[in-house]
């Protein structure tokens, strides 16, 4: 009985981690531009989803300090083409980070 329990509980926590959950929503983010001019117009490009993981190449760190949301982010950026990301929300998966967001040209 005991050792059911533990397989329970093993298998629980496993379920517990591959699952995906929001780690952080913001307004708006840029890895590009640190700010804009307040009365500067942009277009929606779209919705955009990127997925950076632990080992990918990255796009913008350049020693050992993977930022992975920083990567996610600008991995979005780069495949949209966007200046910048609205209603953002950023997840963890696993080893990975997800950004969901609208791309703004």
């Amino acid at each position: 009985m005991k050792t059911a329990l533990m397989i329970v509980g093993v298998a629980l926590s496993t379920v517990g981690c591959a699952a995906r959950y929001t780690v952080l929503t913001v307004p708006a983010v840029s890895m590009t531009n640190p700010s804009f001019d307040p009365g500067k117009a942009a277009t929606s490009a779209g919705p955009v989803e990127a997925t950076y993981c632990q080992g990918d190449e990255p796009l913008v760190s350049h020693d050992q300090n993977v930022g992975l949301i920083d990567e996610a982010v600008m991995k979005a950026q780069k495949q949209s083409g966007a200046a910048y990301l609205t209603d953002v929300t950023i997840s963890r998966d696993g080893k990975c980070m997800v950004v969901q967001a609208t791309a703004m040209k």
